[in-house]
């Protein structure tokens, strides 16, 4: 493939709402049925908890449920209560990709449906036990949930798929991709909001909520995390704030301070995702010497972006600048998004940084999570970061692989901004 970098097409304020056809309902399950084949599996249960909530590839409706899945069958879903939002004015809107669903108990009524279709006793594949997500990596099924499927369905076969089930859904559609440009467009949207709030004098809570408003009033949405902050001259931790969960007043911005923010935009289910980095006045000459490590990073990353290439040697080729450096970094340099499955390594060598000395003892640090072919539909949030003496910098946004070639889905967070203080 020749690089070519390809602006988003999708217009912020543009009053576009893609969704999802039937068509691309018929891809996914024959992609889902074709996977039960290749791994000898004669059905499929998906356990819909969780960040990426599984069950909404095969459903569409981010309901958390269980769903069982047959060669034969449309996809069932087993929920605690009858789904009621689907048929009264406000849900009759949207078109649903099946009507198939049990409410109750949904351990009883999974052996009840496997004993009807006489797969009691067969092999099947279970997304959830574990996952690739971050954070997750010990699964999303709770322990009594999973005690009651084996005490309900002792003869079943059950085989850990999540892994692959998860690497499957990384490869976008064309309609799916749609939906990330969207995604992307409320990204930068937020990233706007967030710089036009920050200011000296105002607390870090202001920008933050602009960029969060900025998403949902342009009919995206936000999941947990929701977005990671930090403000001040002095920071090198990363994360969610002290004040969201002790209280206490948020942080006045100060000239000189610096505040970042990881924004997670939403779009009917996907993920995008910016880092956005504003400094109050010129920045000091340590921070442009992270900006550079950063921007050359991105930059490296960009130009090798292609089908073919493996995740390791993207994460390779975008963490050479850092060690060359001698800075470190608190979260990956390039991770895979919709879902968050591949990473980077994260907090390579804090011992270069003379600002940890103090430390009690210093941060471990996670190792590449993975690695698998990239090919056309994936999607990255390349998001280069580094620390050194108590400054942070972090750039960039959600980059797509497609036929158009490599699609540069963000603007504004892809260097460091500068405001007036």
């Amino acid at each position: 493939m020749t690089l070519t970098i390809v602006p988003n097409s999708i217009a912020v304020d543009s009053d576009y709402f893609p969704t999802l056809s039937l068509a691309e309902r018929d891809r996914r399950w024959a992609n889902v049925r074709a996977f039960l084949s290749e791994n000898g599996l004669d059905a499929l249960v998906v356990f819909g908890q969780g960040r990426n909530a599984n069950d909404s590839y095969l459903t569409n409706e981010d309901a958390h449920a269980t769903v069982v899945f047959t060669p034969t069958d449309e996809p069932l879903s087993l929920l605690g209560d009858v789904p009621i939002n689907r048929y009264d004015g406000a849900g009759a809107r949207y078109e649903r990709w099946t009507d198939s669903w049990l409410h109750g108990n949904p351990i009883a009524n999974l052996a009840a449906v496997l004993k009807e279709r006489s797969l009691d006793a067969a092999t099947i594949g279970v997304v959830g036990l574990t996952s690739r997500a971050v954070g997750q990596w010990n699964g999303v099924i709770p322990f009594r949930t999973w005690s009651a499927v084996l005490t309900a369905l002792p003869s079943v076969v059950w085989v850990d798929v999540s892994d692959a089930f998860e690497t499957l859904t990384q490869f976008k559609s064309e309609e799916e991709q749609e939906m990330i440009r969207k995604a992307a467009a409320l990204g930068e949207a937020a990233c706007a909001a967030y710089v036009d709030a920050v200011r000296v004098g105002v607390r870090e809570s202001v920008p933050t909520a602009a960029a969060v408003n900025a998403i949902i009033a342009g009919g995206g949405w936000i999941r947990a995390p929701f977005i990671l902050e930090r403000a001040g001259s002095h920071r090198f931790g990363w994360g969610q704030p002290e004040w969201f969960g002790m209280g206490g007043a948020p942080y006045a911005l100060q000239k000189g301070d610096s505040i970042a923010s990881e924004i997670f935009a939403y779009y009917g289910g996907f993920e995008s995702q910016q880092q956005i980095d504003v400094v109050l006045g010129e920045p000091d000459k340590l921070l442009r010497e992270l900006e550079d490590v950063c921007l050359e990073s991105y930059h490296a990353g960009l130009a090798a972006l292609r089908p073919g290439l493996r995740f390791a040697e993207l994460a390779a080729i975008m963490d050479e600048p850092l060690k060359r450096s001698k800075t470190w970094n608190t979260g990956p340099m390039v991770q895979t998004v919709s879902g968050v499955l591949y990473n980077s390594a994260t907090r390579i060598d804090p011992s270069v940084d003379p600002a940890l000395s103090h430390l009690p003892k210093l941060p471990s640090g996670v190792g590449l999570d993975g690695d698998f072919e990239i090919g056309e539909g994936v999607v990255f949030a390349i998001e280069p970061n580094a620390l050194r003496d108590g400054k942070r910098v972090c750039i960039g946004g959600t980059v797509m692989l497609s036929s158009r070639g490599v699609e540069e889905l963000n603007t504004i967070p892809n260097r460091l901004v500068v405001v007036d203080a």
